[in-house]
């Protein structure tokens, strides 16, 4: 968990939030303000208040009851010094919903005694060569992985895995840097970018398993190693070789027995990685074989996805995962299907026909590459199927 406290969800409130950034897209603050619900005192832990200008509670920052520490949030010895001046004023409880600086504020608070996730599961979140392994030898169904330094090991792990193979950065999450290599000259061509984007992180670049199915999203609340499985998502994907993620699809619905599989696996990701409090955002590739784990990432999915979420639910989840964080008892909803979505949450949408679930595109995609266009991963929420290809890397 992320912290230690007493109370329950809509009871005592808390003395003291620190959040060491909140995540960007739009409903980031919308964390801050659950905080502010929650806690008697709330301090918001940033590199840049301009992170936050255009989010539509910007002024919770501006004049509102949120105080401000501007510090390098990416640095363990800058988030020591400040945590140890916080802890002069007072206990409090630290939340960190933004992966990047997960691992420096686990590891400043391992070395002030300060009760937070331990810097093995923040390695696991950021590193996806550790999670690759993590998953092989725990029996989680994944991808195969191989680290390649360098080019000559690159060709070696493609052989051994199978054309067409996917080269991405071993750290990081998310689509940008990730390349499909169907064969060995795609892969001498697309290498050194994908070596430069891995060095530029301190990694290394990984060859890995190119996945046949449709790709899901799982957005999961855990309360005590328990997940509860809020609502499941996919995506339009641009045309390979690149993965660029232009839209969400909210809610998808799925047959009782891939939800079960899935809630299965995201059990399983919590005794794996020790993650017992807060929310994620947990991607699957719906193989032939099943469910595969593609990436876990300890928050909910941007944009527009977790304010639908919020809405659905009625009650805003974001109190939910705040209750989360604290260690406390949460009452988890019923999951949000097609049948049960809320009116849109912003943005544009659209639902075409025969699918099930919501569109709604994204507001700043990065720009396609030569020749993309269009391509849903996941046109329905059954495994692949014959004469139907759905791919993701």
């Amino acid at each position: 968990m992320h912290s230690a406290t007493s109370g329950n969800e809509t009871g005592t409130t808390a003395g003291h939030i620190v959040l060491v950034e909140a995540p960007a897209g739009g409903t980031g603050l919308r964390l801050v303000e659950a905080a502010v619900r929650k806690a008697g005192r709330v301090t918001l832990v940033t590199r840049d208040t301009g992170r936050y200008a255009t989010e539509p509670l910007r002024h919770l920052l501006e004049s509102g009851p949120v105080g401000i520490r501007v510090r390098e949030t990416r640095s363990a010895e800058e988030l020591t010094g400040l945590f140890q001046e916080l802890r002069g004023e007072g206990e409090f409880a630290l939340i960190a919903p933004d992966e990047q600086c997960l691992l420096p504020a686990a590891a400043a608070a391992g070395k002030l005694g300060i009760p937070f996730l331990p810097t093995s599961f923040a390695r696991l979140a950021r590193d996806r060569h550790a999670f690759r392994r993590a998953c092989a030898a725990g029996s989680v169904p994944a991808p195969r992985s191989t680290a390649a330094p360098d080019l000559a090991s690159a060709l070696a792990a493609a052989e051994a895995t199978g054309y067409p193979v996917v080269l991405k950065p071993s750290l990081g999450t998310g689509s940008h840097g990730v390349v499909l290599a169907a064969d060995a000259d795609e892969l001498r061509w697309h290498f050194r970018e994908v070596l430069e984007e891995s060095g530029g992180r301190g990694g290394v670049p990984l060859v890995e398993e190119f996945l046949s199915g449709p790709v899901v999203s799982a957005e999961a609340l855990y309360a005590g190693g328990t997940p509860h499985v809020l609502g499941v998502s996919d995506r339009i994907m641009s045309e390979l070789p690149y993965f660029m993620e232009l839209a969400d699809r909210f809610p998808v619905d799925l047959s009782p027995e891939v939800h079960r599989r899935i809630t299965g696996l995201c059990a399983r990701l919590a005794r794996l990685m020790g993650y017992e409090n807060g929310p994620a955002h947990i991607e699957f590739a719906l193989t032939a074989d099943g469910p595969k784990v593609v990436e876990f990432t300890p928050r909910f999915a941007g944009r527009t996805v977790a304010a639908t979420l919020s809405a659905a639910l009625v009650r805003d989840v974001f109190d939910k995962v705040i209750a989360s964080y604290l260690g406390e008892p949460v009452r988890a909803p019923a999951p949000v299907t097609s049948r049960r979505a809320a009116p849109r949450a912003g943005g544009a949408s659209t639902t075409p026909s025969g699918a099930r679930g919501r569109r709604t595109r994204r507001a700043a995609a990065r720009p396609r590459p030569r020749g993309a266009s269009g391509r849903s991963s996941a046109t329905d929420a059954s495994p692949a199927t014959p004469g139907r290809r759905h791919r993701h890397g």
